[in-house]
């Protein structure tokens, strides 16, 4: 059971956080960067999105039950989130355009590694809305311990994914990213 937990968290995160999506426009927000601040920039959003994605299963459910969010309202709003989310990957649609006004409030900002990047582009909404939904399925010490693994393999492919993005996006290209995209949606 563990490592399925671990296996199935991991894809499933990796899909909804999709990094492969969002690269292009990591690569756009940080053309011009040092490569030491790049890699900061990398590290501190992995950083966040550990963060954000272990208090989001750990106190998504309280949060919920202070504005009277039902658990099943939740499965119902996360379930079109995740919908829509791998509807707009398989049209190409999701996190590939950098939008000029997000463009031109991260050149004015030192550190881009809280917003835009770790969230709201990579831990969003459906990945949080599958936390907490996995938080209540899983309330075992041993299925803690694997979904908290699963987080961590998922920040750890996302910095070094973002690490080798330029030689992935130059070998690739924005074709190869794309039909990564669609399968990811699929």
């Amino acid at each position: 059971m563990s490592i399925s937990l671990i296996l199935t968290g991991f894809i499933s995160l990796f899909s909804l956080i999709n990094p492969l999506g969002a690269l292009p426009v990591f690569i756009s927000l940080t053309t011009g960067y040092e490569e030491k601040l790049r890699n900061q920039q990398i590290r501190k959003t992995c950083i966040y999105i550990v963060a954000i994605c272990v208090i989001s299963y750990f106190a998504g459910t309280y949060i919920l039950n202070f504005f009277g969010i039902s658990i099943n309202a939740l499965k119902i709003a996360g379930g079109i989130i995740i919908s829509r989310s791998a509807f707009q990957l398989l049209n190409s649609k999701h996190k590939s355009d950098v939008d000029i006004k997000m463009k031109e409030e991260s050149s004015k900002k030192e550190d881009i590694s809280f917003t835009p990047l770790a969230m709201p582009l990579l831990a969003g909404p459906g990945s949080i809305s599958y936390l907490i939904n996995l938080s209540i399925e899983n309330p075992s010490l041993e299925g803690n311990i694997m979904i908290i693994s699963a987080i961590l393999l998922v920040a750890l492919s996302i910095y070094i994914l973002f690490n080798v993005g330029p030689r992935i996006i130059s070998y690739m290209g924005q074709a190869g990213l794309t039909a990564m995209s669609k399968i990811m949606g699929f």
